[in-house]
């Protein structure tokens, strides 16, 4: 199929409207195949990738996108209103026999490398000329082919420097991020970490942590998934993943008005001083509202995100580290527990103070079960519970019996009288003595005196890991009722950091 319009004739017989400046062929782009080919009316002829239109067939003398396709003459149109110049006419002949002689016009050829026409090739129809597209080389200003080939290349030059700039423009972008980033660095107004970041004792007293370069490793154990932290918002808009989350995209919406740096400090603070979220407010230089979300979203995350810090060692690691005051007891040393309150405000209902009124602290707190090794590492914490509940009880309610096993040691307080609860797992359990009650005199013995001493040094230590929790002044209490929901995260967070700190526990002592 003849599928190339060809301009054959000379440039001084073309036929150029009024509307077009420069005569040209148009090729047709693939999508509109079938719409030219319906345009055209051809009968038997398709449009194909090889199709041109000259330009006067088209309403502004070019295909644009306001109108692409060709629309005008397309059945052909009359010479009488071209613009071009007249033809001359045909030269009178010598003589009847002999043929005709051409003008000089007539016997300009195309010139270069384009290959000679066949006449099979070339099909006339209203006035133009339509042959096969072959392979040219002539670089001729005339040529169809080379023409299109230069347009060609020009067109995949400025997809190259469209991608350029693309590219161009999100450095552009991130140009200007890390410039605002180092105005706001440069003209802060706001306490941050670079304030007490020199100082290590410092970073203890704002933080729990001994140093600055523990706190970064902190954050950089969290930042991974930070980044594309949701904010809490309320129960019904946090409880589900977002989609960004979900295929690890970048947190859309505005940025954070804190680094995450500054957003981990403002954490620790208020866990490890307890300040008012006003006065947090003040320090950061942000709203209270935006600081009672951080809070809400940093607490759990730290505590989902560290948990595995504390955690429950095998026989063979406590053996790595075994103090000597624990190596006069046959057998190993698994666990010293005890259990530590929380004072919380009073709640309105009866039942719910009831449910947590301490006998021993006389006011309504939260109970909670310690577990250290001999080392001095917090490797068991339990839920909070109400402060009713006795120490036999809250060793029920846990699973730390199902963490012992056979030929270990518990050691505890006297309150812990737990010894047919570990006879079924063959644990053997090392309270103090109780007073006697059935001599006339209530003083121990010579060796009860010694157990109690030898006991009393061992366990001591449980009270000591205990006192570095409640260095953190949020554990002191009073908590208030809106906050309890999130004690069990905020206790896995400070006994987290307790573990951070130096060893509690000397090897020699």
């Amino acid at each position: 199929m003849i599928d190339i319009i060809l301009k054959v004739h000379f440039l001084s017989r073309n036929i150029i409207k009024d509307h077009v400046k420069v005569l040209k062929f148009h090729g047709c782009p693939k999508r509109f195949f079938s719409r030219w080919t319906k345009l055209l009316g051809w009968k038997n002829y398709r449009v194909t990738k090889t199709t041109a239109v000259c330009s006067n067939h088209f309403k502004y003398g070019a295909p644009f996108s306001v109108d692409p396709h060709p629309t005008l003459y397309l059945r052909g149109y009359s010479t009488k209103t071209s613009t071009a110049s007249k033809r001359r006419p045909p030269l009178k002949r010598r003589s009847e026999g002999l043929p005709p002689v051409p003008s000089k016009s007539r016997k300009m050829t195309l010139k270069g490398k384009c290959k000679a026409l066949k006449p099979e090739n070339v099909l006339l129809i209203n006035g133009h000329d339509y042959t096969l597209d072959e392979v040219c080389n002539c670089n001729q200003l005339t040529c169809i082919r080379c023409a299109r080939a230069t347009v060609n290349d020009l067109q995949e030059r400025i997809r190259q420097m469209e991608s350029t700039l693309h590219q161009t423009d999100k450095q552009l972008e991130e140009a200007r991020a890390t410039i605002q980033k180092f105005e706001m660095s440069s003209s802060k107004n706001y306490f941050s970490i670079s304030d007490v970041s020199a100082s290590d004792n410092l970073i203890k007293m704002y933080t729990g942590l001994p140093s600055y370069a523990l706190f970064q490793w902190v954050l950089n154990e969290v930042k991974p998934h930070a980044i594309n932290m949701k904010y809490y918002r309320g129960y019904n808009h946090s409880c589900s993943d977002k989609q960004y989350q979900v295929c690890g995209h970048e947190r859309p919406g505005q940025t954070r008005i804190l680094s995450l740096e500054d957003e981990l400090f403002l954490t620790l603070m208020k866990l490890r001083l307890n300040l008012n979220q006003q006065d947090l407010a003040v320090r950061f230089n942000i709203s209270q509202t935006t600081v009672s979300r951080i809070i809400s979203t940093w607490i759990p995350f730290l505590a989902h995100e560290l948990e595995h810090l504390i955690y429950w060692p095998t026989r063979e690691q406590i053996s790595k580290y075994y103090p000597s005051c624990f190596q006069s007891y046959e057998g190993c040393v698994r666990c010293i527990i005890d259990c530590t309150e929380i004072k919380i405000q009073r709640p309105s209902l009866a039942v719910s103070n009831n449910h947590v009124y301490s006998q021993y602290k006389s006011s309504p707190t939260l109970k909670v079960l310690v577990g250290i090794t001999p080392g001095g590492t917090i490797s068991f914490l339990s839920k909070p519970v109400g402060g009713s509940a006795s120490d036999k009880e809250m060793v029920k309610i846990t699973n730390l019996i199902d963490l012992l096993e056979e030929g270990d040691i518990l050691l505890a307080d006297q309150g812990f009288n737990i010894q047919e609860l570990l006879l079924q797992r063959q644990v053997k359990l090392i309270i103090p003595p109780f007073t006697r009650t059935t001599s006339s005199t209530n003083q121990f013995t010579e060796g009860e005196n010694s157990k109690t001493k030898l006991v009393a040094n061992s366990r001591i230590h449980v009270e000591r890991a205990i006192g570095r929790l409640k260095e953190f002044m949020l554990l002191q209490g009073p908590i208030a009722l809106n906050m309890i929901d999130m004690m069990e995260a905020a206790l896995t967070v400070c006994a987290v950091i307790v573990n951070l700190q130096p060893v509690l526990v000397p090897l020699h002592s």
